[in-house]
């Protein structure tokens, strides 16, 4: 069986890099490597392999569009990103927020 292919987390981070110029590379970090100002708070965001995972600081009160938010950790998760189409959509959704 075939290993499903997927977007490499450089691919990713050039692409994040690229299209969101407010994105900061955090001096200490454990998970998440940059972080973004938004209209609901700071985004914190970790560009991996098929996948970029984010985490508000604080737990917004609304929810953002794009894919569901956990409630409970602030975690926004864009899973299974494995064409450049896809990496896109997900950069649309962090755009609409972004302050």
């Amino acid at each position: 069986m075939r290993k499903p292919k997927t977007i490499s987390a450089p691919r990713i981070e050039d692409a994040l890099k690229t299209c969101l110029p407010g994105l900061q590379r955090r001096a200490e970090h454990f998970c998440y490597q940059y972080e973004l100002p938004t209209k609901l708070g700071t985004l914190l965001i970790s560009p991996c392999e098929g996948a970029i995972r984010t985490r508000f600081d604080e737990v917004p009160r609304v929810a953002p569009c794009g894919t569901s938010l956990n409630p409970y950790s602030g975690k926004w998760n864009f899973e299974g990103l494995d064409d450049d189409s896809q990496v896109g959509r997900a950069i649309y959704w962090i755009e609409r927020i972004a302050a």
